[in-house]
Parts: structure tokens; sequence; C-alpha cells
């Protein structure tokens, strides 16, 4: 398989054609940065399930420091129903945060901040604090301590993935949740414009196994990690939306695993006039029940015909 991560750094193969008609032409104004432009950017997120509990959490943060902007998204699942924060126009310093052993990335309210522990391609620990307060008064309050298990970098440039023990303490919904599960963690830096490539994203992950899937117009690529194996990498292919979605990872001709994703929740995110889909997932896969994710952004295009 080729590299992935030289296919997709072509994130502008669709940036001449962003969403049609006026109105889109103008929700593109209300963004900051606009759709397209290259500027330096750092994504981090962090996601986890605690099935006992039946929670599944999910934070990112990205700022854009030569726009002294960052976007917040915050969206988690329980037994009492579902909270969902969204802000695209929360201030966040100017200045990119240093690199290096340790690092804060935040915005200038800390409504998110995350902190990474050891070398960027090998993390020791993350942990995110979460304050959200919504403009309805409703509020979110978290703090998750993230040890990786299992990591790898390269499926897209300058990204990492791990995943592993994520444990802590959530408010929401007026309770307050003990949690322990299984999750992942994100860290990307670039300077590509982001969202100009429709996509189908899959992270899933379960006690000693994690997989990515990533499908874009004209290729796919993706990975399974054990622990105490080497990275397996595959071609993928994910269904259109759907319930259940169809999942399968071909590693080899006659060496693949296929399964199906069932949403446990779905929710959207206005973005660039078009809705950004993102679903919390129980996924059987090779035999296995795993958690996650799988998110969609112009899936219309992305399985066109």
């Amino acid at each position: 398989m080729r590299a992935f991560s030289s296919l997709v750094s072509r994130r502008s193969v669709l940036a001449a054609a962003p969403a049609a008609g006026c109105a889109a032409a103008g929700m593109q104004e209300e963004f900051v940065p606009p759709q397209g432009i290259e500027t330096p950017s750092e994504s981090v997120m962090l996601s986890m399930t605690d099935a006992s509990a039946g929670v599944h959490f999910t934070a990112r943060l990205c700022r854009y420091p030569a726009y002294g902007a960052a976007w917040l998204w915050v969206h988690v699942q329980t037994a009492d129903g579902f909270f969902a924060f969204v802000d695209h126009a929360a201030p966040c310093g100017r200045e990119a945060a240093p690199e290096g052993a340790r690092v804060t990335y935040a915005d200038v309210a800390r409504v998110l901040t995350f902190a990474r522990e050891g070398a960027t391609e090998t993390p020791q620990r993350a942990a995110l604090s979460a304050r959200v307060r919504r403009g309805d008064g409703e509020t979110l309050a978290g703090d998750f301590s993230f040890t990786p298990t299992l990591m790898r970098a390269g499926l897209l440039p300058g990204r990492v993935e791990a995943f592993g023990a994520v444990e802590g303490e959530l408010q929401v919904h007026g309770r307050t949740l003990r949690l322990r599960g299984r999750g992942q963690f994100h860290e990307q830096r670039q300077t590509e414009a982001r969202f100009t490539t429709p996509f189908t994203f899959a992270t899933l992950w379960g006690e000693d196994v994690g997989v990515t899937m990533l499908q874009i117009p004209d290729d796919s690529g993706g990975y399974m990690l054990e622990a105490g194996q080497p990275a397996r990498l595959g071609r993928v292919r994910i269904s259109a939306p759907s319930e259940p979605r169809l999942l399968r990872i071909d590693f080899a001709p006659d060496d693949f695993l296929e399964g199906r994703a069932t949403a446990i929740r779905r929710y959207t995110i206005p973005l660039y006039g078009q809705a950004w889909r993102g679903a919390f997932v129980t996924v059987e896969l090779g035999g296995r029940v795993l958690h996650g994710a799988v998110n969609d952004w112009r899936p219309e295009i992305l399985f066109a015909g």
C-alpha cells in the first residue's frame, strides 16, 4: 500500500468546489478562517467510551493562531440524554503552542485545555479539562486522564493517534459520573486548509486494539493496532451512511476484516454552509465488539453514484 500520508496531503483536491449556492458562500464569510485558506492550525482531540456507564464522550480543540481564534467541540451521550457544545469563534492566543516534551493547548478562556507529556510521536500521558457553559445555561465540567498503550503516526501528515485507557470525572445533566474506559487521543499540526476534501473517518477502540479508517474520493487507507503486534496497514471500504454501516479493511488479498457499525447517537455540526456529521458507534468487526465514532464530511460527494 502506498504511504497514505502522501496521498492525503492533497487535501485541497476539491477546494475549488466548496459548498454550492449563494447561501453557502455567505456562510463561509462567517467562519474564521475562511474555507480553503492555508494557515497554521493545531488540532487535538480526546474521545472515550465507558460502556458500563453508557457514556460516549468526545472533545476537540482546533487553534488557528494567525486568526486568534479556536474551534471548540464537545459532545457526550449519557443515560440522561445528549449534550452538545460548538463554538467556532473562541478567542485564542496568536502564538503557536510551543513544541516539545510538554505542551498545552487551550483557548483564552480555557473552556478546553489539553496537556500532553512526552514527545509528540510517543506521548506518555495526556489530560483534558473541560469547563463549558452553553448559551441556555446548561453546563458541563470534565477532567480526564489518558494513558496510551497503542499509537501510530503517519496516516495523515503531522498527525499522531494513540489509543489507551481514559478515566476521570464528568459533571453533566446535574449528575457527577466517575468514568473509566478506553479511548483515543490525537494531535495534528498542519498548514494546509482543513475541510476541503470529502471524507469518512472511523476511529474504533477496544481493550487491546485500536483501528483507524479513512476514506476519501480517490483512495482509502487505515490500520489496526494490537498489543504486542506490529501495525497492520490496509485498504478501507466504508459504505454510504446507513443503519447499520458496513466496514471492511483489506490487509492482503485473502486477509481482511469486515463488520458493521451501529449508531448510538448521531449529530451534526454546521460547518462552511454544510453539515459535518458525527456518530458514536458500537462496532462488530472481525468477531470483536469495539466502540468509537464514524464521521462524515460531504458524503454526498464521496458516495455520489
